[in-house]
């Protein structure tokens, strides 16, 4: 089987999980709902009174939104790795010509581009909103935005973010694989994080204090242990998956 073949599988299926899919449709409408309400809320004239009960629904419905992202963007990227260990169905994969290295680098690229795609739906319906009803200040801070990038700092920020995302993926993988799909291995993936995060900062700081400036830029050691999270947890997962017994 070849590669275009795995990842045309592997779409198919992601795009045929119901329960998830469902999930995406209720947060493209809880996003585009608080769009809606913040659309109005800017639009009232701030002389007269607005319904305080509207404002704490919005602040609310808000933080409420920002908190399942953050669920989200784990827990469906790791139900897309472990799918296979979960229904038992990766041996027999294998077992039908599948490349054990062209599954693995397929799972990945498949997880991100579905992640992403995802992201997108989420964002559309808020996107329209703001550009249909403030398209003059929406178009002002894409094009601030985009001025922006003509700086080194703001090329870094834009690399480190990529990265990040990608090293985010490749340490769930390898999570997955180890506890081979088992719910569980999330808050493994969260202790693993939070120890590169807690390194990742000691040598930030160290490095800012031996420098003797507050204005060391952070990117570059961001987007290093990013990269050597890809490599060294990307070059680990291969390893085992290679020669785990299925």
């Amino acid at each position: 089987m070849t590669k275009s073949s795995i990842f045309k599988m592997e779409m198919y299926r992601n795009f045929r999980d119901k329960a998830y899919l469902i999930v995406i449709a209720i947060l493209t409408g809880l996003f585009a709902l608080a769009a809606g309400i913040g659309v109005y809320l800017f639009s009232q004239d701030h002389s007269l009174s607005t319904s305080n009960t509207l404002m704490i629904f919005e602040a609310t419905l808000v933080i409420g939104l920002f908190l399942c992202t953050l669920a989200f963007a784990i827990v469906y990227p790791w139900h897309l790795l472990s799918t296979d260990y979960n229904n038992k169905v990766l041996s027999l994969v294998i077992a039908s010509g599948v490349k054990r290295t062209d599954y693995y680098f397929v799972k990945i690229f498949a997880t991100i581009l579905t992640n992403l795609m995802a992201y997108l739906v989420i964002g559309f319906i808020p996107v329209v909103l703001l550009l249909g009803f403030f398209n003059k200040d929406f178009i002002l801070a894409v094009q601030n935005i985009a001025s922006s990038f003509t700086s080194s700092e703001a090329w870094l920020m834009l690399f480190d973010t990529i990265f990040s995302a990608i090293a985010m993926i490749v340490v769930l993988y390898f999570v997955v694989i180890i506890t081979r799909g088992k719910f569980w291995g999330i808050f493994v993936y969260l202790g693993i994080n939070f120890g590169i995060s807690i390194f990742s900062n000691m040598i930030t700081v160290s490095l800012a204090i031996f420098a003797n400036s507050s204005s060391m830029p952070t990117f570059w050691v961001s987007t290093f242990f990013s990269v050597a999270e890809i490599v060294a947890f990307g070059l680990a997962g291969y390893l085992k998956i290679k020669k785990q017994d299925l």
